[in-house]
């Protein structure tokens, strides 16, 4: 699993995340990020603009390295 891997734990301090259930929001939610298969992950700036996504599984250390590329590093 992805999430409770250590190294990306670590990474994701300072993220604020939010799972959210597609079947238990209103269908433009998902359509208005351009969710067309889950899982997936959407980061966003402090202005609800998409920075990145990463659909499907995705192995740990792929999903980390996506963090830092995000942060910038």
């Amino acid at each position: 699993m992805t999430y409770p891997n250590g190294r990306v734990k670590a990474e994701m301090a300072g993220w604020i995340f939010r799972k959210v259930d597609i079947s238990e929001v209103p269908r433009e939610v998902p359509r208005a990020f351009g969710v067309v298969a889950i899982p997936v992950a959407i980061a966003l700036d402090g202005d609800g603009h998409v920075l990145g996504r990463l659909t499907g599984f995705v192995e740990p250390e792929e999903f980390r390295g996506q963090l830092l590329r995000l942060r910038g590093r």
